[in-house]
């Protein structure tokens, strides 16, 4: 009854304009007698909202970082991880994935996810960089020249590249090599610690190698004790010279 009393009660506000007359006994016979209103089909379309591969990629990343914020390292690397496995060639995954693992010291797996990634994606300069720079951790400097010397990128826009490309050359007793390397660096920039590698490959080759030290001394971007160990080369030569 109370639900009836309802819609005799909006039924009249509506009506009441049109049939002042009208009772709720004549509503009621109305209401009925009416014909029933056609049924309303209702279908609730439910459809899979599917993310995008940057925005899939990103809410991994997102996780990893949140997991990293509580220390978790072993979940980070796991979503880095589920990511790479769906998309192997999300290569700036792979570089945060492989610097995780280098920072907890293991060095075998960073190198062998670098590894695959550079089976994908050969000419990946960051890439190698990196893998060049884990093995020069690990004292192994003609390796490291080995895969930085599988690829070219142009050098301008590559200079860390080329600087420890240099660097290897020289600790891996290729200093031919490295004295090319050097010189083109400073062609595009006149840095201290280059100078200081050419002279130290000029002097191991027996050439003259004071010319490059005094410049490595008058740069600015010189370390303390790099500029000490230049200034005790120069004084030597020089009293060598004397004699």
């Amino acid at each position: 009854m109370g639900v009836l009393a309802a819609l005799l009660s909006l039924w009249h506000g509506v009506s009441q304009a049109e049939e002042h007359s009208a009772s709720a006994a004549d509503f009621t016979d109305s209401w009925q007698q009416a014909e029933p209103l056609p049924a309303v089909e209702s279908s609730l379309s439910i459809s899979e909202v599917s993310l995008s591969r940057a925005d899939w990629l990103r809410e991994q990343e997102q996780q990893a970082e949140s997991a990293l914020a509580a220390g978790d390292w072993a979940r980070a690397e796991y979503r880095l991880g589920q990511a790479l496995s769906e998309y192997p060639d999300a290569h700036a995954i792979r570089l945060r994935l492989a610097a995780l693992l280098f920072g907890r010291g293991a060095l075998d797996q960073a190198r062998d996810r670098l590894q695959q990634g550079l089976e994908l994606a050969p000419d990946h300069a960051d890439m190698r960089l990196t893998l060049a720079r884990l093995l020069a951790e690990q004292e192994r400097y003609q390796a490291a020249l080995q895969v930085l010397d599988e690829s070219q990128p142009p050098l301008p826009a590559h200079l860390d590249y080329y600087s420890l490309k240099a660097d290897m050359a020289r600790r891996g007793g290729q200093c031919v090599q490295a004295v090319d390397t050097y010189r083109r660096l400073l062609a595009e920039s006149r840095a201290g610690a280059w100078w200081l590698g050419l002279g130290l490959c000029q002097q191991q080759l027996g050439e003259d190698f004071v010319w490059a030290f005094q410049q490595a001394r008058a740069s600015a971007d010189l370390g303390m004790a790099s500029l000490r160990f230049v200034e005790q080369q120069l004084e030597h030569h020089g009293t060598a010279q004397t004699h």
